[in-house]
Order: structure tokens, then C-alpha cells, then sequence
């Protein structure tokens, strides 16, 4: 049986991994997506992630410490930036919890055209 909760679909454009996303996800849904960005990624050196939540994308409060190691584990595999669309309330529910080695930045914005342009920006840029 597979415990894992949320909905997602993944896409890839060039060096960018599309991730369009809802409902509420559990620890097990975090851990599922977050392998299946990998697998997309891996073919690639570097990458950026788009995320575009529905209203109804969640999280469960016991996952948001999992939902922010994830975004390390995609750091250490090439991914240099991240933008989240602000169209859900729980797009911020990482913050408190960033964790020190988490460096690549993170934008969340309403406006999805900025933040894409941002992201190729952010590709363009060398690696430090």
C-alpha cells in the first residue's frame, strides 16, 4: 500500500525541472517526490526547479523538516536555484526551518513570468 500523499506531475524543459503540484503531502509524499526530481535531474549537471502549487497544495507540519533536507539533497545533485509560485498559504512553511548548509537561493513570488526569467538568470551564473 503506498502511504505516500500528494499529487504532483514533473516536467522537463531544457535545464529546467517543472513540478506542478496539490493536496497535502505527508513525509512519505515529500520522499517520493523528491526522488522522482532526482531521477528527472540526473542526466543533468546543473538545473533549476520550478514549483507551481495549487491553492490546495500542503504540507503536514511533520514533514516541513524533510520538505527543506530535500531541498539539499537537490542542491548537492546540480540544482542551483529554486522558485516557488506563491498560490498557496504553505509556501512559507519552510522558512523557520531552513537548514545552515541549505545555500542555493530560494525566490517565492506571485509572479510566475518573473520568477522563470530568475531562474535563467540563475542558470547562467557559474557555479561557486
Amino acid at each position: 500500500m503506498d502511504t505516500a500523499h500528494g499529487n504532483y506531475s514533473l516536467s522537463v524543459n531544457g535545464q529546467i525541472i517543472f513540478c506542478d503540484y496539490s493536496q497535502g503531502f505527508n513525509i512519505e509524499g515529500v520522499r517520493k517526490l523528491t526522488h522522482d526530481i532526482l531521477v528527472l535531474a540526473s542526466s543533468m549537471d546543473e538545473w533549476v526547479l520550478f514549483q507551481n502549487p495549487e491553492e490546495s497544495a500542503g504540507i503536514v507540519h511533520n514533514a516541513i523538516v524533510e520538505m527543506m533536507s530535500s531541498y539539499v539533497k537537490l542542491q548537492n545533485a546540480g540544482c542551483k536555484a529554486v522558485a516557488i509560485v506563491e498560490n498557496s498559504i504553505f509556501v512559507n512553511a519552510g522558512i523557520r526551518y531552513h537548514p545552515k548548509e541549505l545555500t542555493m537561493p530560494i525566490r517565492i513570488n506571485k509572479d510566475g513570468k518573473m520568477l522563470l526569467a530568475w531562474l535563467e538568470t540563475e542558470l547562467k551564473k557559474p557555479c561557486e
